[in-house]
């Protein structure tokens, strides 16, 4: 849902408190709290990229339905994925299409 988040001042003030991630804690200057962006939040134009990719995967028949026929590069979203595809999306894709992107040491 568009502007539904868990990631909330609560939520990452949980996390300073239980676990030791630095580069996510809460920064506050002065009046304001700044939630600072997380390592593995890629921006927009990197975003765009993995989407790209995406729809212009083929697959052999049979081993995955069409998923370049799933993606929306305006709105850099995947529609109505179906579970296998799914989990070969996040067991065999995204290792792909992120090594690059992605800090190193993340």
């Amino acid at each position: 849902m568009k502007g539904k988040t868990k990631d909330n001042i609560k939520a990452r003030m949980d996390i300073a408190l239980f676990c030791n991630h630095k580069n996510i804690k809460l920064v506050f200057d002065g009046s304001r709290v700044a939630k600072p962006r997380a390592s593995f939040v890629l921006e927009i134009n990197a975003q765009q990229l993995v989407y790209q990719w995406l729809k212009s995967l083929r697959f052999p028949n049979g081993y995955a339905s069409n998923i370049s026929r799933l993606v929306n590069l305006e709105e850099c979203r995947l529609y109505i994925i179906k579970s296998h595809d799914y989990h070969l999306f996040m067991q065999t894709l995204i290792p792909l299409a992120y090594r690059d992107l992605w800090p190193k040491g993340t």
